[in-house]
């Protein structure tokens, strides 16, 4: 357990690039990457498991409206990058009908390693969340805090609109 300041906020979000003529994946995260780093912005922007997929994620944050700005200002950046390379941006899920064997592994040697590893689950990473930490002094706190939140766990998988489509079948998850 790393210790944090009570209360403070960090998003992580993982994004889906997509070709913009069939709306499939799109291996780009490289390409974007590139682009990104010409912006100066909170945060961070980094490769994630397959070369269509991206995350962002904020500093850690005091309040709601500086998470809001944060995100602004890295969204109207992956917009502007999104549009030099002809490609549209999503999150949220999963992709209704990518195919999980098509899926190349970023060049990365954490996910080189990952994917020797776990071979094709590596491949069902494809996955795309949103991740809000909040900051707790220890562990105890932590708990207490998880325990207190656990109440509210079917009102989060509600508002996750969890994507009832994956590689083009229902899955019957209606959340």
């Amino acid at each position: 357990f790393h210790s944090s300041e009570p209360l403070t906020l960090g998003v992580e979000l993982e994004l889906q690039l997509l070709s913009t003529n069939d709306y499939d994946l799109a291996p780009y995260a490289q390409d974007m990457l590139r682009l990104m780093a010409k912006h100066k912005l909170p945060g961070s922007v980094v490769p994630e498991m397959t070369s269509s997929m991206i995350e962002i994620s904020t500093d850690i944050c005091h309040s709601a409206g500086e998470v809001l700005q944060q995100l602004s200002q890295i969204r109207d950046a992956l917009v502007h990058s999104a549009d030099k390379l002809n490609i549209a941006i999503a999150g949220g899920g999963t992709h209704p009908f990518q195919m999980w064997h098509q899926q190349r592994i970023y060049d990365k040697p954490r996910f080189q390693e990952l994917s020797q590893l776990y071979g094709y689950l590596t491949k069902q990473f494809t996955i795309f969340g949103q991740h809000v930490h909040i900051g707790c002094p220890d562990a105890d706190s932590a708990l207490l805090l998880l325990h207190r939140m656990s109440r509210y766990i079917p009102h989060f998988i509600a508002l996750s609109a969890s994507s009832p489509y994956v590689q083009g079948q229902d899955t019957a998850f209606d959340s």
